[in-house]
């Protein structure tokens, strides 16, 4: 890949990479953090990338950046409530449907809420998904299935209910 075809590659992708970043992470501080190291690990590897799998490349970095900041925060506050004692009461269960999107989503294992937002959000198809996390095509098929029946059981606990 050469300079030019890397600053068009930014220029094309910049905003997708952001938008994924934001889905995986709901943090946009920590999402444009993921870019940057996306686009810088795209420039070192620049050499090994072509321009067509550019975008998968970058996409693939910004989640495994996203998966290793999200866990080493989750430690830190695993610890910090250890240290409390305290127990965080539940947030107020009224909220509007996509709240409820947002929170079923949020407890899904990041594996499955990364492959749900990129078939729904982003419309990868199964095999480009499966390039982007490094899976295979019936691992993504697999995942895809499990997020969406924790989906609809969550939001069915949280009230609603399509079918009624």
């Amino acid at each position: 890949m050469t300079r030019k075809e890397y600053n068009d590659t930014v220029k094309l992708w910049a905003d997708d990479v952001y938008r994924f970043s934001v889905h995986c992470c709901s943090d946009s501080e920590m999402a444009k953090d993921g870019v940057q190291e996306a686009f810088a690990a795209l420039w070192e590897q620049r050499e090994q990338v072509s321009v067509e799998k550019g975008k998968s490349f970058l996409l693939a970095v910004a989640h495994n950046w996203t998966i290793s900041q999200l866990r080493h925060r989750k430690v830190h506050e695993d610890n910090a409530d250890a240290l409390k004692g305290d127990t965080v009461a539940e947030p107020d269960m009224a909220f509007d449907l996509r709240d409820a999107l947002q929170k079923a989503a949020a407890r899904l294992p990041e594996i499955q809420r990364s492959a749900l937002m990129l078939k729904d959000v982003e419309g990868f198809n199964c095999r480009e998904i499966g390039e982007i996390l490094h899976l295979t095509e019936s691992q993504v098929t697999v995942y895809l299935f499990r997020a969406r029946v924790s989906m609809r059981k969550t939001l069915i606990a949280l009230g609603y209910d399509n079918n009624k």
